[in-house]
């Protein structure tokens, strides 16, 4: 669930396309909006009155504003004057005429319609952040992107902010800025807020909140929240808190006024410059405070705080992902961060084909798998291999120096380049520009192996040779080697410049190993040994075929469907047991939806699986009872490259609801869920890889 929190959608960016790139918006500067909004949910109705205080151009070029597409019109003033305006599909016209001191003051009144259909629940697939949704006023609540067009935009940054939410009764407005107050009257609701720094457009939330507040260092922190998820609030306000602390300490000052997590009557997760607008179901979700709610927070630094160049590509999802995600691991044991990284590599081996890489330079919003592993985990990777070559101090110094450098402005990956080469001072270590180069600008990973590794006496000692072998093209990297000895581990650190790399190292002790980047520090591109069979192994696989066992009837149908849409597998060929070809080609992964009555069909699970009709045994634990669904992905070993699935046994009302859970669970091998409920997970074990050798050991050896 945690990959569903995200920065921004596709709606808003192409929004924000249209309006910053069109000539017609660059033709002076908006210095100030009192904007009035009033809402009429039960119509899906916003009523708008702008009044917009503005700079004309020299060339008093007419003012452009855009607007949605479904607004009316219903009056534009120029300096209190009526106005001629012009409104074609979302673009608003005003001719220009100075006032006092060279400004205009320009009113629109307005109203649209926002009732955009949107997810009751967590929808089957949440690849796609969005779900389509930019716009809605209703009943259960409001919800309006900046790519909705609710208010009149021009150049927002340069602009500050009054607004005021005119809402039903105990319906409380939420957007950027800090909060001035809440009046209720005949009623309504208004919400008053000041925005002093625009963000790149504003968002708005309104709700039945109960509205819960604390002080931070000067900060305001704040929880809106609907009554049943109020009782979270005080965990959320001490943990938001956390984060404030954490951060500042590492990057420096808040660069807001407030951060509030807010509600969502739908389950989708944003941030925003000061607050971060989540579905309850979400926020009810144990792991969100603790993960996914500093990822968001952090973001206040890296893509709010400092804004995000998308003309070099987005480096912000990778940067919080760095320092949230992987940070909190880190913390946890070092040994939970070498297991989160080698997460990561596994994700890019299996969920992004070679044919669908690309560069990170040409990243800008996840919309699948493929994007999210590239923009959120290989970038994550990249901040951890500089952190890796640069020392702890230069790493985390340079992004405390690039966050004063660039507050409220945009950064560039040449930025960072710049900022991190600062702080490391001269010298070919700290010339980074072939570094950005490999890892930014070009796509794809390297791919390594172990070869003609030897060990030999050598006197006292012993001597270990060998080679590190890249396939084209090679990648210029350190890379870490550690030797197993009797008297204790020996590390070296390898360059790589070629295609192949010879090593012969002496080491005290009779080798018992050897390891090639152990702690999983440098992105690379996993060899299929290195790959447990998981439910990623099956998200989005061309050559799927999913197999209905006899007697599952349409539970077992309703199960398959929704299996192939939480996968993504469109391609899926869905047959009943009866229909399975008895040709054995391996071309193929099998899901089983049920047990298949011909038990042949079923390979050997492995040593710790055991799978019947009734259920599954993992170890000496035993799942049979009536609401136990059981669901294994695992290596056919008949087939090498076939993957094999079981969902057992089929329930008519929890298997579709199993189904739907699984795909959250894309780095597990098997999963056991009792009424619906996770009870276990996890990972078949990797006993084989390209980049180690062992060689065994005799007592005595030293």
């Amino acid at each position: 669930m945690k990959d569903i929190i995200f920065r921004s959608a596709l709606p808003v960016l192409v929004f924000y396309l249209l309006v910053f790139l069109s000539p017609a918006a660059v033709t002076g500067a908006a210095l100030h909006h009192e904007l009035y909004v009033r809402l009429q949910p039960e119509t899906h109705t916003l009523f708008g009155v702008d009044h917009i205080t503005y700079k004309p151009a020299v060339n008093r070029n007419p003012l452009t504003l855009r607007l949605s597409p479904r607004a009316s019109i219903l009056e534009v003033t120029v300096n209190g004057t009526a106005a001629a305006y012009q409104f074609l599909e979302g673009r608003l016209t005003v001719p220009m005429v100075p006032g006092n001191g060279g400004q205009a003051r320009v009113s629109v009144r307005y109203s649209a319609v926002f009732d955009d259909p949107f997810p009751e629940e967590t929808p089957v697939n949440t690849e796609s952040p969005g779900y389509g949704v930019t716009g809605i006023v209703g009943p259960q609540g409001t919800f309006l992107l900046p790519g909705a067009g609710w208010y009149p935009r021009s150049r927002a940054e340069s602009s500050r902010f009054d607004i005021t939410v005119d809402a039903p009764e105990n319906v409380i407005a939420v957007t950027a800025g800090r909060s001035v107050g809440t009046k209720r009257q005949d009623g309504r609701t208004r919400s008053f807020w000041r925005v002093d720094r625009a963000a790149e457009g504003l968002s708005l939330s309104a709700g039945p909140y109960i509205v819960t507040e604390a002080a931070s260092n000067g900060i305001q922190v704040a929880t809106y929240f609907f009554p049943e998820t109020q009782p979270l609030s005080k965990r959320y306000i001490a943990a938001t808190t956390h984060y404030l602390q954490l951060y500042e300490g590492l990057f420096g000052p808040y660069p807001f006024e407030k951060f509030a997590v807010v509600e969502n009557f739908f389950p989708t997760g944003y941030g925003f410059p000061s607050y971060t607008v989540m579905g309850g179901t979400i926020l009810r979700l144990p792991f969100i405070v603790n993960v996914s709610l500093g990822h968001e927070i952090a973001h206040s630094w890296w893509g709010n705080g400092v804004k995000v160049d998308d003309a070099s590509g987005n480096w912000a999802e990778g940067l919080t992902t760095y320092v949230a995600d992987h940070l909190f691991k880190e913390r946890e044991s070092a040994e939970a961060a070498r297991r989160h990284r080698l997460q990561w590599l596994r994700n890019y081996a299996v969920l992004v084909e070679p044919e669908r890489d690309f560069p990170l330079s040409q990243f800008t919003v996840r919309v699948d798998p493929a994007t999210r592993v590239i923009g959120y985990e290989k970038s994550a990777m990249v901040f951890h291999m500089l952190r890796k070559i640069l020392g702890e101090a230069v790493f985390w110094w340079a992004l405390k120096d690039l966050y004063s450098e660039k507050r409220f402005q945009y950064a560039s990956w040449e930025d960072f380049r710049a900022a991190f080469e600062r702080r490391a001072g001269k010298g070919p270590c700290c010339t980074l520009e072939g570094f950005f180069s490999q890892w930014i600008l070009k796509k794809g990973a390297p791919n390594l192996a172990l070869e003609n590794v030897s060990r030999e006496p050598a006197g006292t000692a012993w001597r270990v040779s060998g080679q590190v072998r890249q396939t084209a093209p090679a990648f210029d990297m350190p890379l870490k080697l550690r030797i197993e000895t009797g008297a204790g581990p020996v590390q070296r650190t390898l360059s790589l410049h070629d295609l192949n790399t010879d090593f012969s190292i002496l080491v005290p002790g009779k080798p018992s190993a050897i390891h090639l980047d152990p702690d999983a520090d440098v992105f690379r591109r996993l060899h299929p040994k290195e790959i447990p069979a998981t439910v990623n192994t099956l998200k989005g696989a061309k050559a799927v075929t999913v197999v209905i066992a006899d007697g599952t009837g349409k539970p077992g149908m309703d199960t398959a469907d929704m299996l192939v849409a939480a996968l993504g597998l469109s391609r899926a060929e869905v047959i009943q047991e009866n229909d399975l070809h008895t040709t054995e080609t391996g071309s193929r992964h099998r899901v089983f939806i049920g047990f298949p009555r011909n038990r042949d069909l079923i390979p050997t699970p492995p040593d710790s699986l055991r799978i019947t009709p009734e259920g599954a045994g993992l170890g000496n634990r035993i799942y049979r009872e009536a609401t136990d669904t059981f669901f294994g992905v695992f290596a056919d070993p008949r087939f090498p490259r076939r993957i094999v699935a079981v969902l057992t046994p089929v329930h008519p009302e929890l298997g579709p609801l199993v189904a739907r859970k699984a795909a959250h669970y894309g780095k597990y091998s098997y999963l056991v869920f009792r009424k619906g409920k996770n009870m276990e997970k996890g990972a078949w074990p990797v006993t084989e890889s390209p980049l180690e050798v062992r060689w065994e050991q005799r007592p005595g050896d030293r």
